[in-house]
């Protein structure tokens, strides 16, 4: 019986062992002003969130990356897939920052997302799913194009700013009419379109297309009638005519 005992200690052991190798809890290394600061995670394919636990419900902000001096959070998170969001699916504030992504699926539900300083040159939306972001912040990545953007149609604040973007068609904020800050500073922009007809975007208070390469502007088919700051500094644009009232009546800054 003694025999029979080890064996069953021996068996339960082992499988203790089996469950902690499949699953890999996930902790918060430091948690100030409801930001959960997760411990150091490498993330280089999709296939590596299989058994991640993240932490429980009370965290909706959660940081990974280097955000503290203190402390060693480091991480690696080469592809943001949706599988990996779905194991920390109650988050609706997230912040990646130089993590050394390349490649983002859009996450559903969250509210705010900063990926700032990362390499990101892919980014998957979903035009048939419904999405809640309202501030988006991808400063300093790899994006040439913004086309599927227009789907994200809650947002409100957009930055853009230092990629390699060429061309930007205005047309695809017209989907956003929440959208009240767009940045774009610090492109390679030599083209801002307006599509084929009226841009019109009824809350949009602040354009910034500073340090671009734009010589001109199609701004009369825009109608932006709560813009106050319009930021064209760095840019050989030699005439711009923005002088009607109607498509811009609360226009107070034009930097150029």
């Amino acid at each position: 019986m003694a025999k029979y005992g080890v064996l069953t200690l021996a068996i339960v052991a082992t499988l203790c062992g089996l469950v902690q190798a499949r699953y890999s809890h996930v902790a918060c290394q430091v948690v100030e002003n409801k930001w959960c600061t997760v411990q150091r995670l490498r993330i280089t394919a999709r296939t590596d969130v299989r058994g991640l636990v993240f932490p429980d419900d009370r965290y909706e902000k959660i940081r990974i990356g280097q955000y503290y001096d203190f402390v060693n959070t480091d991480s690696t998170v080469v592809i943001f897939s949706g599988e990996l969001f779905y194991r920390m699916r109650r988050v609706r504030y997230l912040q990646m920052n130089g993590v050394r992504m390349v490649g983002l699926d859009m996450p559903e539900t969250v509210l705010e997302l900063d990926v700032a300083d990362n390499w990101i040159s892919r980014v998957y939306i979903d035009s048939e799913k419904s999405y809640a972001l309202r501030k988006l912040n991808m400063r300093n990545n790899l994006l040439t194009a913004i086309g599927s953007f227009k789907y994200l149609n809650m947002l409100e604040e957009l930055d853009l700013s230092d990629n390699m973007l060429h061309t930007v068609n205005f047309d695809v904020f017209s989907f956003m009419p929440y959208i009240r800050v767009i940045n774009l500073a610090r492109n390679r922009l030599i083209s801002a379109t307006a599509g084929s007809g009226v841009i019109s975007l009824g809350n949009l208070e602040e354009a910034n297309m500073a340090e671009n390469q734009l010589t001109k502007l199609d701004v009369g088919v825009w109608l932006f009638p709560a813009l106050r700051m319009l930021n064209l500094t760095g840019n050989p644009i030699k005439r711009l005519n923005l002088s009607s009232q109607q498509s811009f009546p609360r226009l107070k800054s034009v930097l150029l």
